[in-house]
């Protein structure tokens, strides 16, 4: 009996949590670093199009839909611009590009990566509020739905909230002041595009930096144990 009590207690003892899970890229962004690598290995230069999108999206065996998601991903990380009429143009290096390189060899401190992320990210999520047209808030608000494809997905949600605000320049910004981020538009990116489809630019900006759903229900739970 006291051996099969100490043998409880052990197993009690042991470790309850194992190695966090790795999380696999989602379809739209390993396209993306295909669609990077293709550019790369063509050696094409910026100002060139990429094929038509029906075309494109032949050539890799999927969807329209994938593809312009990974479209919205490069625009976001500066590789293409996606015009309206022309396709997926390649971009030259901007001031953004060089920001990056900047804060990869000479980070600064948190706070004040928080303070410049926080002003850029309130900025997209306002133009997002102040431009984005029906369709676009169509698509977002069907994003938003359970069981969606982009339902779970922040990155997705995210970069819908981008393509909405048409500035690549501050999308790259963002990009480029991602380290060390809690996600893609702040905590909640959900809460961000809720405050898109209000059409209200000062909600869309707070919601970049209001705590995430996950911590607000958290912080409301209440105690338990207690005598």
């Amino acid at each position: 009996m006291g051996e099969g009590a100490g043998s409880r207690g052990r197993a009690r003892s042991a470790p309850s949590t194992g190695p966090a899970r790795l999380r696999r890229p989602r379809l739209y962004e390993q396209l993306a670093d295909h669609i990077t690598a293709f550019i790369e290995a063509q050696g094409l230069s910026p100002g060139e199009r990429l094929p038509p999108e029906r075309l494109l999206a032949e050539q890799l065996g999927v969807s329209r839909a994938t593809l312009a998601q990974a479209l919205v991903a490069l625009e976001v990380r500066g590789v293409v611009d996606v015009r309206h009429g022309e396709g997926a143009v390649l971009r030259e290096a901007t001031a953004a590009s060089e920001l990056e390189a900047a804060l990869a060899s000479h980070g600064p401190d948190a706070e004040d990566l928080a303070d410049a992320r926080g002003a850029v990210l309130g900025a997209l999520a306002a133009l997002a509020a102040e431009r984005a047209d029906p369709e676009q808030r169509r698509v977002l608000a069907a994003a938003l739905e359970p069981g969606s494809a982009a339902a779970g997905a922040p990155e997705a949600v995210a970069a819908l909230v981008v393509e909405a605000a048409g500035s690549p320049t501050l999308a790259r910004l963002a990009r480029a002041l991602e380290q060390g981020a809690r996600g893609p538009l702040g905590p909640d990116p959900v809460e961000v595009a809720r405050g898109v489809l209000t059409g209200d630019p000062e909600v869309a900006r707070r919601a970049t930096t209001a705590p995430s759903a996950a911590a607000r229900e958290a912080g409301a739970a209440p105690a338990h144990g207690h005598a």
